[in-house]
């Protein structure tokens, strides 16, 4: 299989990673713990940045100089809008309790979401322009871990955990992923395909 190698600061971020090419990718912060740029493995740098006070990101630069930009409901603090590099736009939509109602895409395809009483997501609803659904079910453990994913084509992805909650390994019964953690349960290994 293929080994996936992560690598962590003193206080948790996530620093760089090298991928089983042994390419790296590798990442900044700023003094609030927000990521401010990401050089990945073919050394394409981008950069963040963000709203003043809110330490919520307002913009991304593209290594090529195109932009992303974002917008929030500033009451909340949520995301309510995306602009991609063309100018389009990704539209969020919130509960009462903050979790999404609907998005609608770039596209302009509409996804709606319904919960269980603790808020773990149960159901996702992909509406089609000629009126279709694609309705994806998930099915949770007594933690609340996703423990079956039951796609609307009727195929399922399987996910098992360690006594810590690590998520060990996924399988959908054509390609397996398994995950090995240090001994401060941070990701350190992915393994593909074994």
């Amino acid at each position: 299989g293929a080994l996936t190698q992560y690598q962590w600061d003193d206080v948790g971020r996530l620093v760089q990673v090298v991928l089983p090419s042994g390419d790296t990718r590798k990442y900044t912060y700023n003094a609030y713990g927000k990521i401010t740029s990401e050089r990945d493995e073919q050394g394409h740098v981008t950069r963040y940045e963000y709203a003043d006070g809110l330490h919520l990101i307002s913009r991304r630069i593209n290594a090529d100089g195109t932009q992303i930009k974002y917008r929030y409901d500033n009451a909340r603090l949520l995301l309510t809008e995306i602009e991609n590099e063309v100018g389009e736009t990704y539209r969020l939509q919130y509960r009462s309790n903050g979790l999404i109602q609907q998005e609608i895409g770039f596209d302009g395809q509409r996804t709606a979401y319904v919960y269980d009483l603790n808020g773990n997501l149960q159901e996702k609803t992909e509406h089609g322009d000629d009126g279709s659904q694609l309705v994806t079910r998930y099915q949770r453990d007594h933690a609340g871990r996703l423990i079956r994913k039951t796609l609307p084509d009727g195929n399922t992805v399987d996910y098992t955990y360690d006594r810590q909650g690590n998520l060990l390994g996924v399988e959908d019964g054509h390609w397996s992923l398994a995950y090995e953690y240090d001994s401060q349960n941070r990701l350190t290994a992915e393994h593909q395909g074994w």
